[in-house]
């Protein structure tokens, strides 16, 4: 096995942060470079939270960090959102960001499976409910990084109630803005059925996300089934489950960019083209109209239409209280 390290490969160059006051002859540092110097490392507060152990342990098993993975989408440095990390981590198993992809603006959650397994309490339920409501404000899409254990044991019915809470905030967006769900490493409880919910679904190969694991399986039922028999991508790929099966992590990240190119960022909005061949096609009342530039696009343009019937029902139900919040 070759040997695990901390590096980043899809990194890009950073330049060290300068504190100096601009314009100022050299001399030794004064009171505002040392402010800005202790706000900066603040803010580096939550990438150093995990021990390197953890992030070892992550890097052998052929995944990133939510970091990494963040990092790898964003075209830019992203606006950190809600860190609430508090004297026990608590909410720091789970990051929600405002990112730019492609130039537009995306809301994006992921857990951090070198904290806590990536599990949610209360703290992460209603930080990621608070998201999920600045997306439907804003109107923008969401995109999900799942690498979850689930509840957070310790805290008793608090992981199930920030579930509660997660669940019925998704809800009052779904068919208003798209939501994008990566499913990365292994998936457990509410980690696995919240993202499902999502509009689109994409898993790598290797991973596994069910409502329980094999071992419970043959506790329960006295049958011995592995991980990806029971759910890995072979399985949840050809039951519909998972709509993308894709080689790796940044294959499905690359899939979250290619998906987005073709969807506007709300059921009735104009500001996103949907682009078919070499035609821009837009229709009237932020309806999308397709046009099929040629055969290359055809599975893209059938997934355009699929989000626009899901969309309008998706509203319709939301407008009329069909569903009831849980």
């Amino acid at each position: 096995m070759s040997e695990t390290n901390l590096s980043n490969p899809f990194a890009k160059g950073k330049a060290k942060p300068d504190f100096s006051i601009p314009g100022q002859l050299d001399e030794a540092q004064g009171l505002y470079e040392d402010i800005t110097q202790k706000g900066f490392e603040l803010t580096q507060i939550p990438k150093k939270a995990a021990p390197e152990k953890s992030i070892r342990r992550q890097h052998s098993k052929g995944r990133m960090t939510i970091w990494e993975r963040m990092e790898l989408l964003s075209d830019e440095e992203p606006i950190i959102l809600f860190q609430n990390w508090g004297k026990e981590l608590d909410g720091g198993s789970l990051l929600t960001a405002i990112i730019k992809v492609a130039g537009r603006d995306v809301a994006l959650y992921g857990h951090d499976f070198t904290i806590r397994a990536g599990s949610m309490d209360a703290t992460n339920g209603r930080k990621l409910a608070k998201l999920f409501h600045l997306a439907g404000k804003r109107r923008i899409p969401v995109v999900g990084f799942n690498d979850s254990a689930g509840a957070f044991v310790p805290a008793g019915v608090g992981g199930l109630d920030g579930y509660a809470e997660a669940f019925a905030a998704l809800r009052k967006i779904s068919g208003i803005v798209p939501s994008i769900m990566c499913m990365f490493g292994y998936n457990a409880g509410g980690g696995s059925y919240l993202p499902r919910q999502g509009s689109f679904l994409i898993q790598p190969k290797d991973t596994f996300f069910g409502l329980t694991g094999p071992s419970v399986v043959n506790s329960v039922l006295g049958e011995n089934v592995s991980a990806d028999e029971l759910g890995g991508p072979g399985v949840h790929g050809q039951t519909g489950v998972s709509d993308f099966v894709v080689p790796d992590e940044a294959g499905a990240i690359r899939k979250v960019k290619e998906i987005l190119a073709y969807l506007p960022s709300i059921f009735h909005g104009r500001d996103h083209a949907v682009v078919f061949g070499h035609k821009t096609v837009t229709g009237e009342d932020g309806i999308i109209v397709i046009a099929f530039g040629n055969i290359d696009h055809l599975l893209y343009s059938i997934l355009a239409l699929l989000f626009v019937c899901s969309t309008i029902v998706g509203y319709a139900v939301h407008a009329f209280g069909i569903i009831n919040d849980a």
